[in-house]
């Protein structure tokens, strides 16, 4: 004959209606066994029928839960209730043959809950590295969403979308290369960590500068290669009156009053529109801020 274990949870309040279910359907009681924990007493209520074990598992008896006896369906657990509570001062209630807690009259009552101060010390310690590591995964993930990268808020809608491709059809390929451009770098910065964090006075002109200045270099290295290539396409005697302009805008303060050539101004023009074009990509909040910082700076 091959012999089964099972193992089944169950409730308090359910075990005089399980033990009666037990009895009617023929099976043997075996034993109550219990067994203590840090969150009480946990007991285990054992029947065999048909080379079947049954286990029910009851976890986490504190001592002011009354336990009701199975004593009136099965006698011999009389002197595992009566164990019980003697030795692990589980509340047994009703027992059939009751000793009144002399069936072994220990020294010390409730002698199998009695923790050595090491095993009290070692528990401790167990307890509060628990406590520590579920303390460390709360404040890593507090952390990790408090240094979270700051986005653009920038995104791009169908509608958008479609009004800068009406845009982007009217413009030259050099300016639609430059308005791609723009958006590649906010889209790089949607991805790229957060800086430090600096005082909120010096927000508005940094923004400013996010948008309007690129670094030093590389922007005149960028502006000096698109300007040759205009330069060189236009005819000659158009080219040496915008490098005129351009010299004479290099030049002291005295010679600023001298009126641009149209070329120049025609360049202004251009610069202003692709400024524009950019700040029209941007969310409202944003725009409004380069907006302000723009007229501060005019008004220098």
């Amino acid at each position: 004959m091959t012999f089964v274990q099972e193992f089944i949870p169950l409730q308090l309040d359910q075990l005089h209606r399980e033990a009666a279910v037990m009895k009617v359907e023929g099976w043997r009681f075996i034993q109550t066994h219990a067994v203590n924990t840090d969150d009480g007493i946990d007991l285990y209520y054992s029947f065999m029928k048909d080379g079947v074990t049954r286990n029910y598992h009851i976890a986490g008896v504190t001592k002011d839960q009354p336990v009701p006896t199975i004593t009136d369906l099965f006698l011999a657990a009389f002197v595992f209730e009566n164990e019980a509570r003697e030795l692990f001062g589980v509340d047994m209630r009703d027992i059939a043959i009751d000793f009144a807690g002399n069936l072994y009259a220990p020294a010390e009552f409730e002698p199998m809950t009695f923790l050595s101060p090491e095993q009290k010390a070692a528990r401790e310690k167990a307890k509060k590295a628990a406590a520590d590591k579920a303390a460390k995964v709360t404040g890593a993930a507090g952390d990790e969403a408090a240094t979270a990268p700051a986005k653009s808020g920038f995104v791009m809608t169908p509608e958008r979308q479609a009004r800068l491709d009406a845009k982007m059809a009217t413009m030259s390929p050099e300016k639609k290369a430059k308005v791609e451009a723009a958006l590649a770098r906010i889209a790089a910065a949607d991805s790229a960590p957060a800086p430090a964090a600096e005082p909120a006075s010096a927000e508005v002109p940094k923004v400013a500068e996010s948008v309007v200045a690129e670094p030093a270099p590389e922007k005149a290295e960028a502006k000096d290669a698109a300007l040759e290539e205009k330069l060189a396409n236009m005819d000659p005697e158009k080219a040496a009156k915008v490098r005129a302009a351009l010299a004479k805008k290099g030049a002291p303060a005295e010679s600023a009053a001298v009126q641009e050539p149209a070329e120049e101004a025609s360049a202004k023009e251009f610069a202003d529109e692709q400024l524009a074009a950019l700040i029209s990509l941007m969310d409202e909040s944003k725009a409004s801020i380069v907006r302000a910082a723009l007229n501060m700076k005019g008004g220098e």
